[in-house]
């Protein structure tokens, strides 16, 4: 256990470390100030949970000659604050925008806005849009549904697809997002058959913890599934202080979830590429600026399903620590 902790901080310091050299990378790597820029609005960017996706971007700026700027932002920022920032960033001379929305609702006059003065990517959740016959935006994100019917089977895997009475809380996320509200969907799609009874549903940013601790005080789940990776590690923070521990699933992507995993603390957790997503967002703006005449697509990110027993497995370790990539 502590040989495996140890690698994993280590691992944790190099992608640190590859962090800033592709940053320092970036500077240094002959991109002209006139290069088109990128600004990229996501939630909370300064956290860890974004490392492997920024990474992504980064390596695909360099490879495309584009200028990047991840917009600091804080947590829970709302949808008009978002598109204030934006509005911001295209004044500031932004060709391109890639955007997490906090919101997936009503967004159809943002978007719309947007794409018609920038090039627009959204990223890890859909949004609601306009019909675009020109392809001026697109969304990348992780098969939502597919990816909370995984979730369900991990669950069903480690009781032997035996859940009578099993009781499950689910942390589900922001369902303002249409990624959380479809992985809510592919769960309990999933789960429903299984006998386990959910005997809550909950999500508050601000929190988390708190609710989590009145919900298991109200009504104690045996099993406790995140949606996302925010929840996840709630979920193992309220694990640690209990005497007895529930059986913890979720979708996780951050240092602190792998170790986590490798404590014994997660059973099972799904992982999205989000190195993938990041340099796949990067490259679709660059193809669209480079040539606007090129409609951008869809697309869907792969996923991976890790826990103890092959959290070293070499595929594995690519997507956790894109390192050298």
């Amino acid at each position: 256990m502590k040989n495996r902790n140890l690698f994993i901080l280590i691992v944790a310091i190099l992608l640190c470390v590859t962090f800033a050299a592709s940053t320092a990378a970036l500077i240094l790597s002959g991109i002209r100030e006139d290069s088109p820029q990128v600004s990229v609005v996501i939630d909370d960017s300064g956290s860890g949970r974004w490392a492997s996706f920024i990474s992504g971007m980064e390596q695909a700026a360099k490879d495309n000659g584009l200028r990047l700027n991840i917009v600091a932002t804080g947590k829970n920022l709302s949808l008009s604050q978002q598109y204030k920032i934006i509005n911001e960033e295209i004044s500031d001379g932004a060709d391109g925008i890639i955007f997490q929305v906090s919101s997936s609702r009503g967004t159809e006059n943002i978007i719309s806005d947007i794409s018609n003065k920038a090039v627009l990517l959204l990223v890890d959740t859909s949004a609601d849009m306009d019909v675009d016959v020109e392809g001026k935006s697109a969304c990348i994100q992780a098969d939502n549904v597919e990816l909370g019917s995984a979730l369900a089977n991990e669950v069903r895997i480690a009781f032997g697809n035996d859940l009578n009475g099993k009781t499950i809380g689910i942390l589900t996320g922001n369902l303002r997002q249409n990624a959380l509200s479809e992985r809510l969907q592919g769960f309990t799609e999933n789960i429903q058959s299984s006998g386990a009874e959910i005997v809550w549903s909950d999500y508050d940013p601000v929190s988390m913890t708190d609710r989590l601790v009145r919900r298991q005080n109200e009504s104690r789940a045996d099993i406790i599934v995140a949606l996302d990776n925010s929840g996840l590690e709630s979920a193992c923070e309220y694990a640690l202080k209990q005497e007895e521990i529930p059986k913890i699933f979720g979708v996780g992507i951050s240092i602190k979830n792998v170790s986590y995993l490798d404590d014994g603390l997660i059973t099972s957790m799904v992982v999205p590429n989000e190195y993938y997503m990041g340099y796949q967002s990067v490259a679709a703006v660059a193809r669209r600026l480079d040539n606007r005449l090129t409609p951008m697509q869809d697309e869907k990110i792969p996923f991976r399903v890790v826990n103890r027993d092959n959290l070293f497995d070499e595929s594995n370790q690519r997507i956790l620590f894109p390192v050298g990539h």
